[in-house]
């Protein structure tokens, strides 16, 4: 399955120190709107920005299109940013799946029919996959913790799935 990822969660999962293995492991693009939004955090050296930028460089990163009416729909109907809205008009136009820790952008992938994870469900995945450690994910699930706006139930929750 063909996976379009936002801003939010690329942002996360750099941080989490998983970007590389999530773009190893999944069919995963990004739209130009989405990489932009990351690479405004090189002017701060943001370290996530700069991975992104380094897994460009190396071609590892595929984009995907937005088609523009699409994309300002769902930022209109649905109150979000430019990134989240150009991920799910991605992925309702290839028909893939998306990556999104924004409300929003569940909620506009949920009311269109497609799939979504977020990088909690990631972290999980990867370690059921055999991609990281129980060590990594329980890393990468405390680094969400602290940089992301996740209730804690849900870290938990994830935790004893990776047991």
């Amino acid at each position: 399955m063909k996976f379009v990822i936002d801003a939010c969660s690329a942002i996360l999962l750099a941080k989490a120190t998983l970007l590389e293995t999530v773009f190893g492991t999944y069919d995963i693009q990004i739209t130009k709107q989405a990489y932009e939004e990351i690479a405004e955090g090189k002017k701060e050296m943001f370290a996530d920005a700069l991975l992104v930028e380094q897994l460009n460089k190396e071609k590892r990163v595929k984009f995907a299109e937005a088609v523009k009416e699409a994309m300002e729909k769902l930022m209109k109907d649905f109150n979000m940013g430019k990134g989240e809205a150009s991920a799910v008009a991605a992925a309702i136009m290839m028909k893939g799946a998306v990556i999104t820790d924004n409300r929003q952008g569940r909620t506009a992938a949920m009311i269109n029919g497609l799939p979504f994870l977020g990088s909690i469900e990631i972290v999980v995945d990867l370690h059921r996959k055999r991609r990281i450690t129980k060590v990594k994910a329980n890393e990468a699930l405390e680094t969400l913790k602290e940089e992301g706006w996740f209730e804690e139930y849900l870290i938990e929750k994830a935790k004893e799935g990776i047991k």
